[in-house]
């Protein structure tokens, strides 16, 4: 039975998702962020918990880290330097085959080190320019923007929020991080390339004669330009180099953040363009998820891998792999992780069951449209170009994708690292 205070809790919780789900309410459209708003917002309200609990629930440096990596991502567009790495990737395409490897390889890399959100939405709708102009079809390499940026942001601690939150809690190195999760990513790279050629190759089939725009018109000031790409990869090596200066991310990405606004030629704009919806988002997630946590709301499904989760070798990992993919795809991966910090912080987990929580939630994230951020905001990025694809059509390519992935990287975990 539930007490009244998890009553509460699961009530809000199955508002919030019903919300994220339908994304409609009459005729008004909801955000995810604002989902999540308003159920931060009721827990408020209703005094299931008090203002100083929920404050002290945010994470702040991971907002910060957030801030600091949405500025400069930020300027790169407003400059044109991100949307010029992007088509000077996608024009080497010489049919649909490679244009889909391009779309892969171009994502998943730049979602390693740049923060994967911001990374789909630049990205998407050259997607569907260059699909346009070839007259192909869309899903595929729509699929491919989601996908990639899970797969590719599970790379570094840098690459997604709920990797931040992970190396913030573990301490875990950020070069240790990177080494260990090199293989599991690249093999996880083929593996979407290959499902997503099987699965779509009678579309990817056909050839094609098209260009997209040389990528030196999109750059608005060279100089601006050149300017934030060295500011971006100073910071990306100051992020790399962080357990060696002792400087946390959070620290490194403001920095890098403000230094790219004082080189921006409109610093009003920048500020503007900022994903603050994805902010917003983030500090109701932990307000969400820590009143969760503190409930026990969630202790029922997290008992049935306990016996395991932190026993060692290969069981600890199937089950960290296995609570991630079941329990991600009801609270999406970053509120997953953000509920399991405590746990595992608690529990005294090792390097590599902190690396098992990584992977497994990121990887998680293709299972369904709900597993992470990044793929609701593909979706909405079409949805605002006139294209876009379906529940059914992200699970059909996302179901083989992230449980042949999570099968790799549970091997290489378990007998590896």
């Amino acid at each position: 039975m539930l007490t009244q205070l998890q009553f509460e809790v699961f009530a809000v919780f199955l508002l919030v998702y019903a919300l994220i789900i339908s994304r409609r309410v009459g005729k008004f459209k909801i955000e995810v962020w604002m989902a999540m708003l308003l159920g931060a917002v009721l827990i408020l309200a209703l005094g299931i918990t008090s203002l100083s609990t929920a404050v002290a629930d945010v994470n702040t440096s991971v907002i910060i880290f957030l801030f600091g990596a949405f500025l400069i991502v930020c300027v790169m567009i407003q400059t044109g330097l991100l949307q010029y790495l992007a088509i000077s990737f996608l024009r080497m395409a010489r049919n649909p085959a490679m244009l889909l490897l391009l779309v892969i390889s171009f994502v998943s890399l730049a979602s390693a080190f740049l923060v994967n959100d911001a990374v789909v939405l630049v990205t998407t709708p050259i997607v569907i320019t260059a699909c346009d102009l070839a007259k192909l079809k869309k899903v595929p390499y729509l699929l491919a923007v989601a996908f990639s940026s899970n797969i590719g942001s599970a790379l570094t601690p840098i690459g997604n929020p709920q990797n931040v939150l992970i190396k913030i809690e573990s301490g875990i190195g950020t070069l240790y991080f990177i080494e260990r999760m090199a293989i599991p990513v690249l093999l996880g790279v083929l593996v979407e390339y290959f499902v997503l050629r099987m699965m779509y190759r009678k579309d990817l089939a056909a050839k094609f004669d098209f260009e997209l725009p040389k990528p030196r018109v999109t750059l608005t000031d060279y100089r601006r330009a050149v300017a934030v790409g060295a500011i971006a990869g100073a910071t990306i090596l100051g992020f790399v180099t962080s357990d060696l200066t002792g400087a946390p991310v959070a620290l490194v990405a403001v920095i890098g953040g403000t230094a790219a606004l004082v080189v921006s030629s409109s610093r009003r704009d920048a500020i503007k363009s900022i994903d603050w919806g994805t902010l917003v988002f983030f500090i109701s997630m932990f307000v969400v998820m820590g009143t969760v946590a503190a409930s026990g709301l969630l202790n029922g499904v997290i008992s049935i891998f306990s016996p395991t989760l932190f026993s060692h070798g290969t069981s600890s990992v199937i089950s960290i792999f296995g609570l991630s993919l079941v329990v991600s795809q009801v609270t999406s991966n970053v509120p997953f992780v953000a509920l399991m910090l405590p746990v595992f912080s608690s529990a005294g987990a090792s390097n590599s069951q902190w690396l098992s929580l990584a992977a497994g939630s990121t990887l998680a994230g293709n299972l369904t449209l709900l597993g992470a951020a990044a793929n609701i905001i593909v979706l909405e990025s079409a949805e605002s170009k006139g294209s876009g694809f379906s529940y059914f059509e992200f699970l059909k390519a996302g179901l083989p994708v992230a449980l042949i992935t999570s099968a790799v990287a549970v091997l290489f975990l378990a007998f590896v690292v």
